[in-house]
């Protein structure tokens, strides 16, 4: 009886395969990162989390220098990628955004208990993706900002004051961070509302004051 034909794997599967490989190597080298520290992190350990051999690494990756920078640049896109489907949603105003971008932040922080350590690891060991990635985020904000002085939201700013202000606003997520380690911190919403309080009050367009108050001044 003549045997069953051999089934061929066609050369997508054999790509599907391998991209299931890297993805599975890049979640250990990130589960081995977030116990250890990225420098720390050792290509065994990825294996064994992963799976594979260490041949297999090499083989996907060059290099264990090469598999960690990929994992940063990962880290770095995963996380734009979330501030960016915030900024697909129409008709939200500057407050509005910003508000969702905090919360947003705030979900991805405790789904990603180690980011802030990570982060601090990519700005130390790899300065160029870290400030590039910086650079990214302050310009959105500014575009948010310059969006929300012509949709008269926010009070008129020249160029200089805008770069200025998104760095201020950029730089709220470090104390978000550190809210975040503090269990007697507020609800999360609270916290974005009172810090939204007080950007509106310095950046919210002021409304004209009537005739007593114009007065009194």
């Amino acid at each position: 009886m003549p045997s069953a034909p051999r089934r061929r794997v066609g050369p997508r599967a054999g790509y599907a395969k391998s991209q299931e490989t890297r993805e599975r190597i890049l979640a250990a080298a990130l589960a081995e990162a977030s116990a250890a520290g990225l420098h720390k992190a050792s290509v065994a350990g990825i294996a064994a989390r992963a799976g594979v051999a260490v041949g297999n690494l090499h083989y996907h990756f060059g290099s264990r220098r090469a598999l960690l920078r990929e994992l940063m640049a990962t880290l770095v896109a995963d996380l734009e990628q979330r501030l960016h489907a915030i900024d697909a949603a129409d008709g939200t105003g500057f407050f509005e955004w910003q508000r969702a971008g905090l919360l947003a932040y705030l979900d991805y922080l405790r789904a990603n208990p180690a980011h802030v350590r990570l982060a601090d690891e990519i700005k130390l060991h790899e300065p160029r993706l870290y400030h590039r990635a910086v650079a990214r985020w302050v310009e959105r904000i500014a575009e948010r900002i310059r969006g929300g002085i012509a949709e008269g939201s926010l009070r008129p700013m020249d160029e200089a004051e805008i770069a200025a202000q998104a760095h201020f606003l950029h730089g709220a997520r470090h104390f978000l961070e550190r809210m975040i380690d503090d269990a007697g911190a507020p609800a999360d919403e609270t916290v974005v509302d009172a810090y939204l309080s007080l950007v509106r009050s310095g950046l919210g367009r002021r409304a004209p004051a009537t005739g007593a108050e114009a007065s009194e001044a």
